[in-house]
């Protein structure tokens, strides 16, 4: 069973995300000093409570794997680096022989990501993310004709969980859903939800700019 050195944090990553990283604490300094030394993975879970920052966290079951991309040591210590998102992994067990966190994890196999569900349900998802983003973007009067996404449905569902807006609790049950015909049903219904608030934002703010032209339908 791999065992991980966990950096428990405020937010969820997802395989294929990145996540850049200021590490200034004793412990993760000493961590992230080890994984480059010996070109390992770390896990980074979302806590469930206690703290980020000076204190102890317990983190949820499930995270995802990280691998060092890009790093950059600061002069006083500091450590700047960019993680990418590898594995989803449950812990099995915790353990605190050192000043942070590891655990004996077991990796979380996918399923249901070649179906006829899952297919129609990308499509759907593909459509309404386009519509997201676009809409996201004219808030701040900027447009873009392509929108690239991933083709197959498990790497789309990962992609739009990492890129949608939503608190982290949700993301969380998107990492924990291992089915990938679930996990893009519950995206759909994000998507759905905010597609709709940013239109009415989007309308509101066309109407504020032009005078009650430019609403949306």
């Amino acid at each position: 069973m791999p065992n991980l050195p966990l950096f428990p944090l405020n937010t969820v990553l997802f395989p294929g995300g990145s996540l850049p990283l200021h590490i200034f604490e004793e412990r993760y300094k000493l961590m992230i000093g080890e994984c480059i030394e010996q070109q390992a993975e770390f896990g980074v879970v979302l806590i469930k409570s206690g703290r980020e920052v000076g204190g102890p966290a317990e983190p949820h079951a499930v995270g995802t794997t990280a691998r060092i991309s890009r790093v950059r040591h600061m002069d006083d210590g500091r450590i700047n680096l960019v993680a990418l998102g590898r594995e989803r992994f449950r812990i099995r067990e915790l353990t605190q022989t050192q000043p942070y966190l590891r655990a004996d994890v077991e990796f979380l196999v996918e399923s249901d990501f070649d179906t006829p569900t899952s297919q129609a349900a990308a499509q759907a998802v593909s459509a309404l993310y386009v519509e997201y983003y676009r809409l996201a973007l004219s808030l701040t009067n900027q447009w873009q004709e392509r929108v690239a996404l991933p083709q197959e449905p498990q790497g789309l569902a990962d992609f739009v969980a990492t890129r949608i807006e939503a608190e982290a609790g949700l993301k969380q049950q998107l990492l924990e859903t291992t089915s990938v015909a679930d996990r893009l049903v519950l995206e759909r219904d994000l998507l759905r939800e905010a597609t709709q608030m940013l239109t009415a934002q989007v309308n509101a703010a066309r109407r504020l700019r032009y005078g009650g032209l430019g609403a949306l339908n």
